[in-house]
């Protein structure tokens, strides 16, 4: 049986599925590098699925990862932010230097496991998903470095500074691989597994595990809301529900029609749902608005990702989400 992983974007949300994967580790005997065949992710999610790619186990990206967010999540001075006319508030210079020290600068030709990564570019306003160079597929970002492609699929609008880089002689930028459908990568994996890889991913025998980054409810007072707070809550449901039709899709294509056997893991961010899980939530935090760049919540996020794969059985072949069944 192959088996592949796909994480979603999702900031320091990112957390979550780290501490399920620390949990599959312990369970498994083995570094997630010995258990996937391939590694795909968006955004947060990339920067795991390259980390796995590079041979690092889900503890040892934990805690690197918990360090790294609170770092590159540093703000820049107001001023620099005002002159680079509001276009990013953090820099990718620590997140660059991290991927440097890892060894991510070498090419994707040449890491040990099938890879998928995607970006936005700003120039064709096309989704590029970046994978080995393979008889299968049209053999275009094999050349491209690791750390190429994870700064460009971190790059957020607004976050971090679109990234830019040379493939193949051609120049590229490209901003989050979340603007747009792909911030849940699964479909465009089993895409790539099934149709593009020369049969190295055999159908009905290929389980893929697809976690998500933690699901907020975004509720709204349409009747008195600004243009502001209807811009923040247009983003946020697009941004979800295109996650969410994602999954649907590759479910209803690939994993009702036995081709791949699909296992997604995702929560809700409610209070209700943090109850069940038996999560302490401080009074003063407002758990569905733990934001990209929420380095407040580090810790609370471990304790939920925790609780959360604590509750997972792996061998259920539904996978398992929590939803919460509040009214909103």
């Amino acid at each position: 049986m192959k088996s592949i992983l796909s994480i979603d974007g999702g900031g320091i949300r990112g957390i979550i599925p780290l501490a399920c994967l620390v949990r599959l580790e312990s369970r498994l005997g083995k570094s997630s590098h010995e258990i996937f065949d391939m590694v795909a992710g968006t955004s947060t999610g990339a920067i795991i699925a390259g980390g796995i790619a590079l041979g690092i186990g889900a503890r040892g990206l934990l805690a690197l990862y918990k360090d790294m967010a609170r770092k590159a999540f540093t703000r820049l001075p107001l001023w620099k932010v005002i002159l680079n006319g509001g276009n990013h508030r953090y820099s990718n210079t620590f997140i660059s230097e991290i991927l440097n020290d890892l060894g991510a600068d070498q090419e994707l030709n040449g890491l040990p496991l099938d890879l998928l990564i995607t970006a936005k570019n700003t120039g064709t306003s096309r989704t590029n998903f970046f994978v080995r160079d393979a008889p299968g597929n049209a053999c275009l970002w094999g050349t491209m470095s690791l750390k190429d492609a994870i700064l460009a699929s971190i790059a957020a609008p607004t976050y971090l500074p679109a990234h830019s880089a040379e493939v193949k002689g051609v120049p590229h930028t490209w901003v989050d691989g979340g603007v747009g459908v792909a911030g849940n990568p699964s479909y465009h994996t089993a895409v790539e597994a099934i149709h593009y890889s020369s049969g190295r991913y055999p159908i009905g025998e290929t389980r893929m595990l697809s976690f998500g980054t933690g699901r907020s409810p975004h509720s709204i007072q349409a009747e008195s809301a600004n243009i502001f707070q209807w811009g923040s809550w247009v983003l946020s449901e697009l941004l979800e529900d295109a996650s969410d039709w994602q999954q649907y899709v590759t479910r209803t294509e690939y994993d009702m029609t036995g081709r791949i056997d699909l296992r997604r893991y995702q929560l809700d961010l409610a209070p209700d749902v943090m109850k069940n899980l038996g999560v302490s939530v401080p009074d003063d935090v407002d758990v569905t608005n733990i934001g990209l760049d929420a380095i407040w919540a580090v810790d609370l996020l471990e304790s939920i990702g925790h609780a959360f794969a604590d509750r997972i059985d792996f061998d259920h072949p539904d996978g398992f989400e929590l939803k919460s069944t509040a009214s909103t």
